[in-house]
């Protein structure tokens, strides 16, 4: 049965969900202690319904995370035992976002690594962790229950040098609105570049196709109707023509719309962003 320490070293009944391993391991009273006392205020403020989600982390050196609690929304949300959520959140990462302002005059810089990148850079975050006593990022997670969320994590750790382990007090916060609002953001952005580079492109574009068009026209009067030669070179002339269409279109664009072209993936239609008629 699993116990807890109280103050004066004493047992005191059993702990209702301890996920952890401190209180009921080989460790320091002090750290103990430490422990006890977050737990009963983190369990507090989970009861008041606030929209930050509370959580304790610990590790040691080479050592994966374990949690000593974990808010009830966090459990529901990936929808496993205590001691499997750091396992099953670390696999359910799709990418971590950090944001950071290098220079007050300048934007905001966005860093983001993918699970695999995670993986590899996982220990210099914690030591990162640990010398800036504090955690702040954002990460997108595929939940089983509630699928793509993005979720805040805000967090202060703390080091204790008897039992070489460190702990991460924090909450995490839903921001799935707030950072899809980003990515269209971004979305947009890009597209804007992108538009603005096609119209570049087309412009080049245009000359050499024109001049496609007349070589082909030229040689039409020199070939027999009907001939071998004369279908090739007509068919060149409509092929021009369809990429001056093209072109035209694309320098026509005025807004962002889209269309399916695989599973999970769109690109620009263009006649709808041009408000052109589509092809048949």
């Amino acid at each position: 049965m699993t116990t807890m320490t109280n103050a004066s070293g004493a047992e005191k009944g059993p702990v209702a969900r301890y996920l952890g391993r401190i209180l009921v391991g080989p460790y320091a009273r002090p750290l103990k202690l430490r422990v006890a006392a977050l737990i009963k205020a983190c369990r507090a403020f989970d009861r008041t319904g606030a929209p930050a989600i509370p959580y304790i982390a610990a590790w040691q050196a080479h050592d994966n995370i374990w949690y000593e609690f974990a808010g009830r929304r966090f459990l529901d949300l990936f929808g496993c035992r205590g001691d499997l959520l750091a396992e099953t959140f670390r696999s359910r990462v799709v990418d971590q976002r950090v944001y950071k302002c290098v220079d007050m005059d300048a934007a905001i810089e966005r860093e983001v690594r993918t699970q695999e990148e995670l993986q590899h850079v996982r220990s210099h975050l914690r030591e990162e962790g640990i010398i800036k006593g504090e955690v702040d990022a954002v990460y997108k997670v595929d939940a089983p229950r509630s699928g793509v969320v993005w979720l805040k994590d805000q967090a202060v750790v703390e080091f204790f040098e008897a039992d070489r382990l460190c702990l991460s007090i924090g909450h995490l916060t839903i921001v799935t609105k707030e950072m899809r609002s980003e990515e269209e953001r971004l979305e947009k952005e890009r597209l804007q570049v992108s538009l603005e580079m096609a119209g570049a492109v087309c412009h080049e574009l245009n000359q050499p196709i024109q001049g496609i068009s007349s070589y082909a026209e030229n040689l039409l009067d020199h070939l027999t109707p009907g001939s071998t030669e004369h279908g090739h070179v007509q068919g060149i002339m409509d092929l021009a023509g369809r990429m001056g269409v093209i072109t035209q279109k694309l320098m026509k664009i005025t807004r962002y719309e889209t269309k399916d072209y695989l599973k999970g993936v769109r690109i620009i239609d263009i006649d709808r962003a041009a408000d052109e008629p589509s092809e048949p």
